[in-house]
């Protein structure tokens, strides 16, 4: 039998850079083909072709960036000879690129995105044992029609419920609300639950200017006003408690709406939806009654992520409002 064929796209981050320890001089990022030559065992498993897409921290990565690697993301799985992909990429945003991809792929091949915490050149690195797991979930016939994947630490995660949670140590992902979706070792993977993908909309790109606020105790309008003046794509409110907000960000959020300007509403802590239950003016529900629209479970990082790819498909508040609807509750499946 032919060994399943998956290729490793690189992108850069931690997991291929390479530090001097003593003043944190960077030198020269391993390439993709060096990252999966760091990992014992790996040809045993698949036939791996590496593909190097970029090579920047995911710090500064950058739109246009994200957008180049879904269309080359798009092109492998397209290849009949194709298994699955594996994405490396920086820490730091990767639940975003992660989900960016999970709503604009049309796949039920496994595409699973991995990175590290600890650099190439440390003698613990855990990448490529994260690069050997994710091997492993792409080329399973169980992650098959699972939508994007987030592999870490030997979990896997949903692409929508993916967050970073820790800066420093290894097992630095989570899940917001309904915890890993499955396991992977050596020994192989098991699956608990099937993630939820209800929503896939027929774009390759993102409207760019789309901000994203979380309320403090006591802040002032200033950004939300600053928004409307530049006349902003989108804005999304990480709001306080179940998704309220003061009295000076309340009424800028109504003058945006009234501008025409899509505002998207959550909460700041990392798990948990919105909720009607107070009607005071700058509750959540006083901003839904006035057009805006709700994250649901989503975090303000991956509702900015569907705002932006939403306007990329239209202008429609109504039609925007109900991707929301879709992808931050139980739905059933389709294609908009």
């Amino acid at each position: 039998m032919p060994k399943p064929l998956i290729h490793i796209v690189g992108t850069g981050g931690t997991i291929a850079s390479r530090y001097v320890a003593k003043d944190g001089t960077i030198v020269a990022p391993a390439s993709v083909g060096e990252l999966a030559a760091s990992v014992p065992g790996l040809a045993d498993i698949a036939e791996v072709r590496g593909v190097q897409h970029s090579n920047v921290t995911s710090d500064i990565i950058d739109r246009p960036t994200i957008v180049a690697l879904g269309k080359v993301v798009r092109k492998l799985l397209a290849d009949d000879a194709t298994t699955g992909v594996v994405i490396t990429h920086g820490t730091a945003t990767l639940e975003e690129t992660a989900y960016f991809l999970d709503l604009t792929l049309d796949s039920e091949k496994p595409v699973v995105i991995t990175g590290a915490m600890r650099n190439a050149v440390e003698p613990d690195a855990d990448g490529p044992r994260n690069i050997l797991y994710s091997t492993i979930v792409a080329a399973h016939q169980a992650s098959f029609g699972r939508g994007v994947l987030v592999c870490f630490n030997g979990e896997i995660h949903s692409a929508r419920d993916a967050i970073k949670v820790h800066a420093n140590r290894v097992n630095a992902y989570e899940s917001r609300d309904g915890g890993a979706v499955g396991a992977v070792s050596k020994d192989g993977l098991i699956y608990f639950s099937r993630p939820e993908r209800p929503l896939h909309i027929k774009v390759d790109h993102m409207k760019e200017n789309v901000q994203l606020i979380m309320l403090a105790q006591g802040a002032n309008d200033l950004l939300v006003r600053a928004c409307i003046r530049e006349k902003v794509d989108g804005i999304v409110i990480e709001g306080i408690g179940a998704g309220n907000v003061n009295l000076p960000y309340y009424h800028a959020i109504c003058d945006a709406l009234e501008t025409g300007i899509p505002v998207v509403v959550g909460v700041r802590m990392f798990a948990g939806t919105p909720y009607f239950a107070k009607g005071h003016e700058g509750s959540f529900r006083t901003m839904v009654e006035r057009g805006a629209i709700s994250a649901g479970y989503l975090s303000g990082i991956k509702a900015r992520i569907l705002l932006m790819v939403g306007l990329a498909h239209t202008s429609d508040r109504e039609a925007i409002r109900e991707f929301f609807a879709c992808a931050g509750a139980a739905s059933m499946p389709r294609t908009l």
